[in-house]
């Protein structure tokens, strides 16, 4: 029971997440604002990464997890239901969409490692790797079911009643949380006053990843893999809209596509998660994901796109799922929540900078010169990875 609450409270936030980033992103591109807006404000949604990361990381290895993921979804709750009902002040005034933005992003600063780090409590220690791979696997599902979720809801309804719903689910996983029982709760590492220094925080990690090449190569894998996730998400659902001429439900449909790939990959990667050499897999699947990404926008065609995004869901479903279990497996109890945090800021902030990056470019040389570029970026860094990376490739 405690494990189907868990998973309950970690799908509807991460549903609701999913939703808010999408939704936000499409609903800055209706408003009259400056070339990029959705790109800027896709950027402050994940500025508090960098900033916040070690912080929020020395929380959950030295208090309760279950609070501390509970305490900061509040500001994800408050983000989504300030822009529901503030929505005419919003439109009227862009520019304060940046502080929300901000906002947002220091809980999901916590929030999302957080939710992964609580696995350990709840779950078996010796399922630990099948449990992050559901876990991730519901986190993916719900990231690619987004774009059909919101463009349904868009069809019958306006924005404020958008954002509404999805500070509802927000509140809904919230109380789940509440609810869940932790039975081997961590105490203190040690008795500290206050929080320790940004320097002090930053060398456990590196001290940690200096003396494990595989984890620091999995960081590094983390930042290439997750650099195409930025124009999929800013880029991508305008040229479906203006250049493919389509609606609401209809971009979202041919969007979607992506979350059956992401699910599939997910599902792969469960049934196969045995399996040794992980790391050799997860270099394959990355050098075949950047040819996808090569075919979304040069056909002209929404059912091609369609096609191309679903597969690279496929291989985004294989690597987001066996990134972080490789980590999982690695770290020890008392640097793990600090690991996973800097795993969160690669995997999350990563995707801000390019899809900022993409939205510029693709208003100076267009949408299909700008995946054109990335994609033949992304099929050299896989090709270099794959050679370069030797204690990965045999693990």
């Amino acid at each position: 029971m405690n494990q189907l609450v868990f998973y309950f409270a970690f799908a509807m936030g991460t549903f609701a997440s999913s939703c808010f980033l999408y939704s936000i992103v499409i609903f800055c591109q209706t408003l009259e604002a400056m070339k990029g807006f959705s790109g800027i404000v896709f950027f402050f949604l994940f500025l508090p990464f960098p900033i916040f990361f070690l912080y929020t990381g020395y929380l959950l290895d030295h208090y309760s997890k279950k609070w501390v993921v509970v305490s900061f979804q509040f500001f994800l709750f408050i983000a989504s239901f300030l822009l529901g009902t503030e929505t005419k002040f919003f439109q009227s005034y862009p520019i304060w969409l940046l502080p929300l933005a901000f906002v947002n992003g220091i809980g999901m600063t916590t929030v999302l490692p957080g939710r992964m780090a609580i696995l350990r409590e709840v779950m078996e220690s010796h399922r630990l790797v099948f449990h992050t791979i559901a876990g991730n696997l519901l986190l993916i599902f719900a990231f690619g079911m987004s774009p059909l979720a919101v463009g349904w809801f868009r069809e019958f309804n306006d924005y404020p009643n958008l954002f509404l719903w999805i500070s509802g689910f927000h509140l809904l996983s919230m109380v789940a949380f509440t609810l869940l029982k932790i039975t081997n709760h961590e105490v203190k590492q040690k008795q500290e006053k206050g929080l320790p220094s940004l320097t002090k925080n930053f060398h456990a990690i590196w001290e940690f990843l200096k003396g494990d090449k595989v984890s620091r190569q999995v960081m590094y894998m983390t930042i290439l893999s997750m650099l195409a996730l930025g124009p999929i998400q800013v880029v991508l659902p305008k040229y479906v809209r203006m250049e493919l001429g389509l609606g609401e439900l209809a971009r979202g449909t041919v969007l979607v596509f992506l979350g059956p790939g992401l699910f599939l990959g997910g599902v792969l990667t469960i049934l196969f998660h045995h399996l040794e050499r992980k790391g050799l897999v997860l270099l394959i699947v990355f050098s075949l994901s950047s040819l996808s990404f090569l075919g979304f926008v040069p056909f002209g065609k929404a059912y091609i796109t369609s096609f191309f995004l679903f597969c690279f869901g496929v291989s985004g479903g294989v690597l987001s799922s066996l990134l972080p279990a490789i980590l999982q497996k690695r770290t020890e109890d008392g640097i793990r929540g600090r690991v996973l945090s800097l795993y969160t800021v690669c995997f999350q902030f990563t995707p801000a900078v390019s899809g900022f990056l993409s939205a510029l470019l693709a208003d100076t040389v267009g949408s299909q010169m700008t995946f054109g570029l990335l994609g033949a970026g992304f099929l050299c860094f896989g090709l270099f990875s794959f050679l370069q990376y030797k204690e990965l490739r045999q693990s």
